[in-house]
């Protein structure tokens, strides 16, 4: 009913990289649209795993974070997220990211699947269920500079996604994550 089978109807004549960084890539193909006309396909390629997390209780409450989002200059409340380092795998990247923005471990980790954000960026987004959870002890990891702001926040899982339904979560792949957790727990 929603196969993804089916043939690729844009030819890519040429590409060059407008800008590079550390972490990303904006790239800008001459291309022939599926119509056949020429056309410009300008897109973001980000060069690492980025992870979210949904960190449930055994009370089914999920543990959310509250940051500025510069790019977007308002709060979003989110699931903890970010890119991995180095040779991170995916796992190890959200593991990371839930002990430094909530100071959490989990002891059982589930998958729930990939995506992609937007078609203007080349990211693949992979998505957790992280439950049995503790405390990090004090010291053991630190935020970054960026994150100094961050609140975290355990709510009903029910009520989160409540929130990513009616818009005030409005972080994509957070959305995505508690529904697809919330589908995985029967919520």
């Amino acid at each position: 009913m929603l196969e993804l089978d089916g043939p690729n109807p844009w030819t890519t004549r040429s590409t060059r990289v407008v800008y590079a960084s550390s972490r990303l890539l904006l790239r800008e193909d001459s291309v022939t649209q599926p119509n056949g006309q020429p056309g410009s396909y300008v897109y973001l390629e980000v060069d690492a795993p980025v992870v979210s997390v949904v960190p449930i209780t055994d009370a089914n409450n999920v543990y959310l974070v509250r940051q500025w989002r510069y790019p977007w200059a308002s709060n979003s409340w989110e699931i903890p997220s970010g890119g991995a380092e180095g040779d991170e795998s995916p796992r190890q990247a959200a593991e990371r990211e839930l002990a430094e923005e909530v100071g959490l471990y989990a002891s059982s980790w589930e998958d729930l699947g990939t995506g992609y954000s937007s078609a203007a960026i080349r990211g693949r987004w992979y998505l957790y269920l992280a439950r049995d959870l503790r405390q990090v002890p004090i010291g053991a990891h630190r935020r970054d500079g960026s994150e100094q702001d961050l609140i975290a926040r355990s709510v009903p899982l029910t009520d989160a996604v409540v929130a990513a339904v009616d818009g005030r979560i409005e972080h994509g792949m957070s959305a995505l994550g508690l529904l697809r957790a919330a589908r995985r727990l029967g919520v």
